[in-house]
């Protein structure tokens, strides 16, 4: 039976969403100041969020979601 590391598959989709955030938030043309004051976050937040260092919960990821225009779905597309 292989290995199941729910860790690194959990640390996968942080990635994996940061990724999507930045990429949709630059061509966007917005900052990420600009992201945590229309989410109401720190700027901090949004960087580790970006980053995949930071868990994000599904309202948030809502609201960022609706800032960028975008379906929530999309920012969890690999």
């Amino acid at each position: 039976m292989p290995h199941f590391s729910y860790v690194a598959t959990n640390k996968k989709i942080l990635v994996i969403i940061g990724n999507n955030i930045r990429k949709i938030r630059k061509t966007q043309k917005m900052s990420q100041s600009q992201l945590a004051f229309e989410a109401g976050v720190t700027r901090e937040f949004i960087n580790k969020l970006e980053t995949g260092k930071y868990n994000v919960s599904i309202l948030t990821l809502e609201k960022i979601s609706t800032i960028l225009e975008t379906e929530i779905s999309n920012l969890l597309k690999e």
